[in-house]
């Protein structure tokens, strides 16, 4: 994970935009407007931009009339890629900011969400190598929906559904153990989208549809990937996501055994088949953005 942040910083050092870093002199890409196919980019003639506006006006047309938030995610994707050059404020917008354009109060309160698809994962992962990173490879052998690739075992010992009063939720697949590793590698996972400025992260959102984008939102933490590097922030593009906080009575019954090592999470007691798994939120470091 190491050598994959440092290649990330290098292959984007000197590259043109003022926008927002995370203590890191780099940007993801220059202000350039992308063609209908994701991931490239040229700068647009007259007629270009023509064909880019009548395109983006097909599929708009197309989804209103598969009904909202309907149809394929990579129509939908153009549409918000068409709005990213019509607001050009975008570059300042905060959190705040992309919450309400996106509506994310009534996504996030929706008791109809339901747990994301293979389908939903692979959208996440091929909007971030069109979008910002072209050469990571998602090649884990366990599948987003399971986790990832824990130990030689194989997956983490957890799965997804829907919990009560909270949304979605991970839950024991089997007995845990106390002090059993049930969460995190070091260094990271191969599910890992790291994001070294906060511009590459607004990029990222404006070019996915609403509900996905609210979902990451809610997903982005801040972690320090290499021991005494700078914060980067990070997305985790499998159901480790959906990791709910304790609150209220509940307390937290996988936690890091101390603070340097807060990607990896351990059963602080024994866990029960199908009881809900959950952490506290407060272990990683405050947000940059």
């Amino acid at each position: 994970m190491a050598s994959r942040l440092t290649s990330l910083l290098r292959s984007r050092r000197g590259r043109g935009d003022d926008d927002d870093t995370l203590t890191l002199p780099v940007t993801i890409m220059g202000d350039e407007k992308r063609s209908i196919k994701l991931g490239r980019c040229r700068k647009p003639s007259s007629s270009s931009l023509v064909k880019y506006i009548l395109g983006v006006g097909g599929a708009a047309l197309m989804i209103f009339h598969h009904g909202k938030n309907k149809g394929p995610p990579r129509l939908r994707a153009m549409t918000r890629t068409y709005l990213r050059h019509q607001d050009q404020d975008w570059h300042k917008w905060s959190r705040h900011d992309f919450r309400a354009q996106f509506q994310c109060s009534h996504h996030l309160s929706a008791g109809t969400k339901s747990v994301p698809t293979l389908e939903y994962w692979q959208t996440l992962r091929d909007v971030y190598n069109s979008e910002v990173d072209s050469s990571f490879r998602f090649d884990d052998p366990v599948p987003p929906t399971q986790g990832y690739t824990l130990n030689e075992n194989g997956a983490p010992p957890y799965y997804a559904k829907l919990s009560p009063g909270k949304g979605r939720g991970l839950f024991a697949s089997r007995n845990i153990q106390e002090g059993e590793l049930v969460d995190g590698i070091e260094g990271g996972t191969k599910s890992d989208m790291i994001f070294t400025t906060i511009d590459a992260m607004r990029r990222y959102l404006l070019a996915l549809p609403a509900p996905m984008a609210c979902d990451v939102l809610e997903w982005t933490y801040t972690q320090k990937i290499v021991k005494g590097g700078p914060p980067v922030l990070v997305v985790v593009s499998d159901i480790s996501s959906l990791m709910n906080d304790a609150w209220d009575d509940d307390d937290p019954n996988v936690m890091p055994k101390d603070k340097t090592s807060s990607m990896l999470l351990y059963a602080t007691r024994d866990i029960k088949k199908d009881e809900e798994i959950l952490m506290s939120y407060g272990v990683f470091p405050g947000s940059i953005w």
